[in-house]
């Protein structure tokens, strides 16, 4: 029996960068890297919007306020730190480390209705979050309706 199959041409090219790792990973072990994960990181991100606020939040596990930088200009938010590899004692010597470490930096253009003179951040559980809430003026705002006085119409 024949089946048809939906023709994807780029699975292969997508997947092509993670096979030569592995590859590369069985061929050379630790030599071939000197031990060092030297994939480069960056924290995934959710972006979520109210009608208050836009609030990014950032996978940052293992990381302290001290190790993170944020800062805003020309309405461009960038989200800066570095993450350390963990050295337990100087006799033991590492077979794999698939944690990945380093600096990371992280900017995201923001829309024009965003007040970027009021921003918090918080960091909890290895989650930053950073609130960037909507200027007065482009918050909805329900307009009321006057009564006003009725006018009799006269007909001539």
């Amino acid at each position: 029996m024949t089946y048809v199959t939906r023709y994807r041409p780029f699975n292969n090219v997508f997947a092509l960068p993670r096979e030569l790792d592995r590859m590369m990973d069985e061929a050379l072990g630790s030599w071939g890297r000197g031990g060092e994960n030297l994939r480069q990181w960056f924290p995934v991100t959710d972006v979520s919007e109210t009608p208050e606020a836009l609030t990014l939040r950032l996978e940052v596990p293992g990381l302290s306020r001290d190790q993170l930088k944020i800062s805003v200009e020309n309405n461009t938010l960038t989200v800066r730190g570095e993450k350390t590899q963990e050295t337990s004692s100087e006799d033991e010597t590492f077979h794999r480390t698939e944690r990945s470490f380093g600096g990371f930096e992280r900017s995201f253009s923001l829309p024009p209705y965003v007040d970027t003179e009021d921003v918090k951040a918080a960091l909890q559980d290895g989650v930053l979050a950073i609130t960037l809430p909507r200027r007065a003026e482009a918050k909805a705002r329900e307009i009321s309706i006057d009564g006003g006085s009725k006018k009799k119409i006269e007909s001539k």
